[in-house]
Parts: structure tokens; sequence; C-alpha cells
């Protein structure tokens, strides 16, 4: 058993490793064109190099994260929760000079060179919060009340989100909170109603909002308006078709050379698709797949609730974040800004998967 427990856990390290290696070369590669033309110091290497400094903070991350224990992090998730919460709250007010508005949005906390995305952060708390709560006995998913207190505090940050606005991670953070109330052993009749007044809310969000209505009438008619809200995931099947099988080669992509914009963050693999083709980029997402089913039998194995229910919610929102993004991607899903974790350029991004993966880890070795 312990064999195995290792083995399980090399693989979910080794497989971490050749991702982030890969995730390199594609922000290399994607990104050099528009380094050029917006840096004259660093080069084609402007973008590599932040990401390479992302990659480095996020491995002390999750380092950290594996050498913590438990006790630790039942202790800290309220705290975290909180921090993450005035975070995200603070990019709503009005005025916030650390708060920017960046294309359209305020998701951001820019302290000097320091930018997060506190999105990222209030996911990773809020599912160490519930499984803190649940494990403890202080809530029971079974019962109205602990479901109703469950799902508030994960609507609360998702409503702050829709006014940054962020739909879509508004609705990425309600979608993990469903798999933790499951995990939880919430009543199914209690997950349908929420999940249908979810809908609703939706509904109504879209309908109030003029360019998410765009959006989705965009996705409907893929082959309209192509110079307009479907210009991204236009020239991101343009790339994935023009890569056929093989691919074109590293670094002789066309598309992210003023073509496909956010080439390097929410669309980078159709970089990726275009370069390498249809193999690389099953190869990549199966390598995607081997890691959240190691997060999943983590998970499945784990002889502790708070292992059983952290494991599975960290392991479900990369899953998702890959889905999301290769949803967008393959126009399975209308546009919105969603990284691939491990992959894209993003420092919030890649430093909350790192620091999933290390919980991971240390779940996976067993023992509290």
């Amino acid at each position: 058993m312990r064999a195995e427990i290792g083995r399980r856990n090399r693989i979910l390290l080794m497989v971490t490793f050749v991702l982030l290696v890969v995730g390199t070369l594609a922000v290399y590669s994607a990104s050099s064109f528009i380094s050029i033309r917006q840096s004259s110091d660093a080069g084609s290497f402007h973008y590599l190099l932040g990401h390479l400094q992302r990659i480095c903070v996020g491995l002390v991350v999750g380092t950290v994260a594996y050498l913590l224990p438990q006790r630790t992090w039942r202790a800290l998730s309220p705290w975290l929760f909180l921090m993450a919460l005035i975070l995200l709250a603070s990019t709503v007010v009005p005025g916030n000079p650390f708060a920017p508005r960046i294309k359209g949005a305020s998701r951001w906390v820019v302290v000097g060179p320091l930018r997060l995305m506190p999105s990222e952060l209030v996911r990773f708390s809020y599912v160490l919060l519930v499984a803190a709560l649940v494990s403890q006995g202080q809530v029971s998913l079974r019962r109205p009340w602990g479901f109703v207190s469950i799902a508030v505090l994960g609507m609360i940050p998702a409503l702050i989100m829709i006014f940054q606005p962020d739909f879509a991670g508004a609705s990425y953070l309600t979608a993990v909170m469903i798999v933790l109330m499951f995990l939880a052993e919430a009543r199914l009749s209690h997950l349908l109603l929420l999940v249908l007044f979810l809908l609703s809310l939706a509904a109504v969000g879209i309908l109030s909002s003029r360019y998410r209505m765009h959006r989705i009438l965009g996705y409907g008619h893929p082959t309209e308006h192509v110079q307009e809200e479907n210009f991204q995931p236009y020239q991101a099947c343009i790339a994935l078709g023009s890569g056929g099988l093989q691919g074109r080669g590293l670094g002789q992509g066309r598309q992210q050379r003023g073509f496909l914009p956010e080439a390097f963050s929410d669309f980078i693999l159709a970089v990726v698709g275009e370069e390498t083709g249809f193999v690389g980029a099953t190869l990549l997402l199966s390598l995607m797949f081997v890691l959240c089913l190691c997060g999943w039998t983590i998970a499945a194995d784990a002889d502790d609730l708070f292992s059983q229910i952290t494991a599975g919610g960290l392991t479900a929102s990369i899953a998702m974040g890959v889905a999301i993004h290769t949803g967008v991607v393959t126009r399975l899903l209308p546009a919105t800004g969603m990284p691939l974790p491990l992959i894209s350029w993003g420092g919030t991004n890649i430093i909350v998967t790192l620091a999933s993966i290390g919980l991971l880890a240390r779940m996976g070795r067993g023992g509290r």
C-alpha cells in the first residue's frame, strides 16, 4: 500500500513537472512576437521571464503547502478565506487605486509589481473552509441550515465577481461549490434546487447585460460577427485547424503573430494545437487527465474527511479550469478569459494550482 501511494505521488509530481516545461515552451512561442513589439529590453523573452518568476514563486508555495500539516490548514482556512474575500471585495470599491480596470473589468489587485487575482485565492480557500467546517462537525450538509450556510459562503464571493464583472469566474466558483457539496454528502434534492436557482440567476444575469447577450448570441451563430464578439474563437479555430495532425512545428505558429489575441493566456491551447497538431494537443490534455486522475484517487483513498473533501475539491477546480479553457478554444463554450492550468501565462493561477498540487501530494502521502 505504501509503495502504491509513493508511486501515485511520483506520477503526480512528474506530470506536473512535464506540464510546467510544456507550458514554458508554449508561453515563449505564443508571446515572443508581442514581447518584441512591447519590450525593447527583454526582447522576445519579456513574458517568458515573468512566467518563470511566477513558476518559482508557485514552487515555493507548493512546497510550503506540502510541508504544512493538515491541522494547520484547518486552522488557517477561515482566515485565508476572509483575507481572499476582503481582497475580492476591494476590487469593486469605486476609485480604489489598487484595483484598476483592465480591459473593462476590475479583477486584479495591483500593488507595485505585485498583481493578484483574488477570485483564484477565493476558490482555493473556499475549498479548505468547507472541508474544515464539515470535517470538524461544525456544519452538516444533510441539514437544511448547514446546506444554506455553505451555499451562502460560496455565493457571496460569486456575487462580488459579477460586479467586477467576471461572470465566468462566478460560474466557475459555484460549480466548484456544487462539487464540494456533493462530496460532503448533501442531499440530492437540495442540490437540484440549488442548481435550478443558480440557473435562474444566470439567466437573469445574461438577459440583463447587453455584453453577455452578445457573447451568447455570438456563440449561437459562430459564422457571424467574426470581426467582433466571435473574433477570438474564430482565430482559435483557424489555429487548431491549420495545425492538422502533427502541427506546423515548434515556434512556427502564425496565429499568435498579431491574429490571435491573448494567445499566451486565454487561448494557449490553440497555439499548442497549431504548432504540435492534434497529436500534441491530445497528449497535453491526456497529461491533464492523468494529473486529475491522481487527484481523484487521492481523494477516494483518503482516510479522513478533511482530506477527502479538500483533495476532491482542489482536483475538481483544476479539472474545471482545463474543461472551460478547452471548451472555449474549441467553441464548445462561449468565449471567456480562462487560463489553462500550469500552461498559460498568469501568475495567480499558476501559484494557486501549484499550491493545490502540493496539498494533494501531502494528502496522497497519508497521515495528518
